[in-house]
């Protein structure tokens, strides 16, 4: 015992070991994988369970929805809870939620599932500001870039994973992997994840009506979290609509829909310019030029439908909207360094709460007036994202 905790003390007071912070890296990718897993498998939903485009769209809604439920309930822990404890936890818990989820019965049971994997998927969100806090000031930049890698790169090629085994064992055998995943996520980081106390002495219920406090005496944080909110929704509007078009459009199955997942690859390798380029020219000027990138990728995709537009236009959406994500949390962080937690919590929570909307507006459109009708809605959405962003951008630089 007395060994251990001189191992973990060594890894505060030195720089983080390489091979442990690409594990915690690695960690980020294998847990937000589990809310993106379903979004290439809706078409399987929908035959599996004999239910409509709309119907399905509710799974891609509910893990999205869960994810920002997590951040709510569970990132403020991090600053009054050591986050090694909390991390553990939610690996085993989700483990057991992606069991229930692989034996639903029905499409009720399935949507609850994925309401429960994905609030209990957000330990990316601790592990990060875990792995910066305990990276010397000079190294902190490269921290980032290495655990933003695993995080992007998770959420991208679970789409291609997902397809594959579906399409070779079936869903089920998806979400019995990523089981088993977790739990070997959790037996390579037991002895290994750095140890860090708490900083902040409060009790859980103070912990949130701080986060009110925050948001009332932080106005300029709307703003970009809106922005972000409403890209993020044409997103996922378009991963959610995107294996109904493959199936419908070009014949293809789950394999095909998540390797679009490799090509949205790019928009990972862009967040450390993006991040290069809000810092020479400012988040407002990087953000405005996010959005027309983002609204011609939409307007492109909805002229012509073909597999390499669609192919053009998931490179351009992807880099679009993760230089978004660079700059806003870039410039919401900095407004209140001693609360980041919370202003994080606040900001990850609306982004997300715009995904999960996004993902039922992706599949009504669908199922209202099938490409076009999305490419519409994704269109609209950025426009209003667009509005805001001028309306709030004088404010900030």
């Amino acid at each position: 015992m007395t060994s251990g905790t001189k191992t973990h003390a060594t890894s505060v007071g030195g720089a983080l070991p390489r091979h442990t912070l690409w594990l915690m890296s690695i960690a980020c990718g294998v847990c937000v994988a589990n809310i993106c897993y379903n979004q290439p498998l809706l078409g399987d939903f929908a035959a599996y369970f004999h239910a409509t485009p709309a119907q399905v769209g509710w799974v891609a809604m509910a893990s999205q929805t869960g994810y920002g439920l997590g951040l709510l309930l569970f990132l403020p822990l991090g600053d009054i809870i050591e986050r090694r404890k909390v991390v553990f936890f939610l690996i085993h818990v989700c483990a057991a939620f992606l069991a229930v989820t692989a034996l639903a019965p029905s499409l009720g049971w399935l949507i609850v599932g994925n309401l429960l994997v994905g609030a209990t998927s957000m330990s990316a969100q601790l592990l990060i500001p875990l792995a910066v806090e305990l990276s010397p000031k000079e190294e902190r930049g490269r921290t980032i870039g290495v655990m933003m890698t695993g995080l992007l790169g998770g959420i991208l090629l679970a789409r291609t994973l997902a397809g594959v085994v579906t399409d070779h064992f079936g869903w089920r055998t998806m979400f019995w992997l990523a089981t088993a995943m977790m739990l070997t996520l959790a037996f390579l980081l037991r002895g290994r994840l750095p140890h860090r106390p708490p900083t902040v002495r409060m009790r859980y219920r103070e912990l949130m009506v701080s986060l009110w406090q925050v948001l009332k005496t932080q106005p300029r944080l709307w703003g970009p979290s809106v922005v972000g909110a409403l890209s993020f929704a044409g997103f996922t509007a378009f991963w959610t609509s995107l294996s109904f078009l493959m199936a419908e459009a070009f014949h293809r199955g789950a394999t095909e829909t998540g390797l679009f997942g490799i090509v949205g690859l790019v928009g990972a390798l862009a967040a450390p310019s993006a991040g290069r380029l809000a810092d020479r020219r400012g988040s407002a000027f990087t953000v405005t030029l996010a959005l027309v990138v983002i609204l011609a990728a939409y307007g492109l995709m909805w002229a012509w439908v073909t597999i390499p537009v669609l192919i053009i236009g998931v490179l351009l959406m992807d880099v679009g909207v993760q230089t978004i994500q660079v700059a806003e949390q870039g410039a919401v962080l900095s407004l209140l360094p001693e609360a980041s937690s919370r202003i994080n919590t606040l900001y990850m929570v609306t982004r997300f709460v715009g995904g999960a909307v996004g993902s039922l507006i992706g599949a009504t459109a669908w199922s209202l007036g099938r490409w076009p009708a999305v490419c519409a809605a994704a269109v609209a959405l950025n426009v209003v994202a667009m509005v805001i962003h001028f309306g709030t951008g004088r404010k900030r630089t």
